[in-house]
């Protein structure tokens, strides 16, 4: 044989030698990769609530909410969140009264300085407990703040899995 077809057979034996591997990796990895039983149970929610707060504490620029939460999740909310002029972070957990609770970072952006001021903001599902155990999503939220006494109302959608 000519040295150039040596060379072609020995590029298409190592090409198909690859692809052998290859193709057996793949196979062996769909088996391999299955979901696991925690993986297989876990379930998506589609949330879409209402919350109303009420100050409880204030420490300078930090304030204390909590309040009642109707909607896909119903159930109490707590919140913690600083506050400026132009942004407002912080966690909030909504305990829902089917059992666990669901607990997120939020960032919000209020539209004026004015006393009563609408926001709106993404959240970042981090944690839960319960029968939210590992929840992990994110959302949107909007609402309406009073600065005076801080009354909240906040509508919010999440995707979330758990």
């Amino acid at each position: 044989m000519q040295p150039q077809s040596l060379r072609r057979r020995g590029i298409f034996v190592v090409t198909a030698a690859l692809v052998a591997l290859m193709l057996a990796l793949w196979a062996g990895g769909v088996s391999s990769a299955a979901p696991s039983a925690h993986a297989a149970k876990r379930k998506t929610l589609n949330l879409t609530d209402t919350a109303y707060l009420h100050l409880t504490r204030k420490n300078g620029n930090v304030i204390y909410e909590k309040g009642t939460a109707s909607g896909t999740l119903p159930g109490t909310v707590t919140a913690r969140l600083v506050t400026g002029v132009t942004k407002v972070s912080g966690t909030v957990t909504f305990h829902s009264s089917g059992g666990g609770t669901i607990t997120m970072n939020a960032v919000g952006y209020p539209q004026s300085a004015s006393t009563v001021t609408r926001f709106s903001g993404n959240i970042a599902v981090r944690k839960g407990t319960g029968r939210f155990r590992n929840a992990l999503g994110s959302g949107t939220f909007s609402g309406t703040a009073n600065r005076k006494t801080w009354a909240i109302t906040v509508r919010a959608t999440a995707r979330l899995t758990y």
